[in-house]
């Protein structure tokens, strides 16, 4: 795929390990200006905080946060920060866990519609405590769109900068091909949602499968 450039916007990611596997999500976040190394510490500390006092709060202690990337998607050869989390950066429910294959999807939504302005996460580390019945996690909904909601505007999580939604395929040609953007195009996200409290399966998430 060719690289789409995004101008002012840094894609986060926090890398973490559940069974010796490597898994990830990511995020994008847009700023009014160029973006700086200052910025990019700045808002990879901003995620590692998030991550350390919300997002773990909603997983197993099995999982671990290794580290927070965020690269300056203005450029193919734009900056990168990388900032190691702290030793024993783990999820605070203790008990067992489900496998890594074993997830949630979270959505983002934008004011717009259609998948150019649509995007998600899917939870690694879900604890078997909750599951209330079959494959379903209702009740522990609640509490996943909660630690996502500090990441909105007001939410506390972000010192600076908008977290969005960037597209940069539109489409898709004869052969089914993604057409990638001239530029990518970013969104401001406005809410979450879990959508199905069903688990899904992420199967490149089973030990040894890759990230």
């Amino acid at each position: 795929m060719p690289f789409v450039p995004v101008a002012n916007t840094v894609l986060v990611e926090t890398r973490m390990l559940l069974d010796e596997q490597q898994v990830e999500n990511t995020f994008t976040v847009r700023f009014e200006a160029s973006v700086s190394p200052t910025i990019l510490e700045n808002l990879a500390a901003d995620f590692l905080g998030w991550w350390i006092n919300d997002y773990a709060d909603i997983v197993s202690d099995e999982l671990e946060l290794r580290e927070v990337v965020a690269t300056d998607l203005s450029s193919q050869t734009g900056p990168q920060f990388s900032l190691p989390a702290p030793i024993g950066s783990n999820g605070n429910i203790t008990g067992s866990v489900l496998s890594n294959n074993v997830s949630l999807c979270v959505s983002f939504r934008t004011a717009n519609r259609g998948r150019s302005f649509r995007g998600r996460n899917y939870i690694a580390g879900v604890p078997v405590a909750s599951v209330v019945q079959n494959n379903a996690v209702t009740g522990y909904v609640a509490a996943v769109v909660t630690a996502y909601e500090k990441l909105l505007p007001g939410g506390g999580a972000l010192t600076s900068g908008t977290w969005v939604v960037a597209s940069r395929f539109s489409g898709v040609d004869s052969e089914g091909k993604p057409i990638p953007r001239a530029a990518g195009v970013t969104t401001p996200i406005t809410g979450v949602v879990v959508v199905d409290s069903t688990v899904d399966s992420q199967r490149r998430r089973l030990p040894g499968r890759g990230k």
